[in-house]
Parts: C-alpha cells; sequence; structure tokens
C-alpha cells in the first residue's frame, strides 16, 4: 500500500507511524519546514515541503500512484480541498478526511470523501462510554 498523509502534525505523524510499522510506504505533505525537518528526523526523508491543497504538490508527493489520501489539517476546507484533488483529479481509491465540526462532516460525506473522521463525535463517544459507568453506580 502507498499511503499519502497531509500534516505532519501530532495526528500525522502518529497515523504515518503506524502504516509504517504495518508494511505500508508513506509520503507526507507539510507546508511548514519546521515540521516538515522535524518529521524527517523522526521517520526519514518522506516528507515533502508543500501546499497540499495544490494539485502540483500532491503530484510532486506522487499521489497518482496512491491508494489512501488522508488528510489530518485542522482546517475541514482544506481537507475536503485536498481530498477531491486526489480523489478527482488523480483518481486515488481511498480518502479519508478529519472533520473537527459535525455539520462539516457531513457535507464532507455528501462531496465524495470516503471516510470521515468526525472529531467531535469520537470525543463525545469516549466521553459517554466514561460517563455512563459512573451514572449507573449513582442508581
Amino acid at each position: 500500500m502507498y499511503a499519502i498523509i497531509l500534516g505532519c502534525g501530532t495526528t500525522g505523524i502518529k497515523v504515518a507511524e503506524w502504516l509504517m510499522a504495518s508494511g505500508a510506504e508513506v509520503t507526507l505533505i507539510e507546508e511548514i519546514g519546521e515540521k516538515q525537518r522535524l518529521a524527517d528526523n523522526l521517520l526519514g526523508s518522506v516528507v515533502v515541503l508543500g501546499d497540499g491543497t495544490k494539485i502540483a504538490t500532491q503530484n510532486i508527493a506522487g499521489v497518482k500512484r496512491a491508494n489512501l489520501f488522508i488528510s489530518t489539517l485542522s482546517s475541514d476546507e482544506d481537507n475536503m480541498l485536498a481530498c477531491q484533488i486526489a480523489k478527482h483529479h488523480f483518481e486515488v481509491d481511498r480518502t479519508i478526511a478529519i472533520s473537527d465540526t459535525p455539520d462539516n462532516a457531513n457535507l464532507l460525506r455528501l462531496l465524495g470523501i470516503d471516510i470521515v473522521i468526525d472529531v467531535t463525535e469520537l470525543i463525545t463517544e469516549k466521553m459517554q462510554s466514561l460517563v455512563a459507568p459512573m451514572l449507573v453506580e449513582d442508581l
């Protein structure tokens, strides 16, 4: 598997580490030079410096041969744009985007992103699973 990950924040790095440990070939895209250098030092020289919402940058990263494109940016709009470029311009099989806003998560799904991870929903579900036993104890 060849995966492209947009964003060298904590999430992007952790996903890259997991995929690499699982045997996948991974390239990351990062716009901020300092983050790119830190990720290269941690993971090896696997980061393309540039704006992942641009066709030219995705082309340099080799998106046309990727099986999976994951966008982990903090902007839902940038995640949407990057995934749409990967999906429709480069014909990547699967796209995954993170969304911080539930309304945007639904929009991203409607726009054809294969998997949308709604961060608010994940946090809420985790809180409910942790608090529910406390509620039962109080009864």
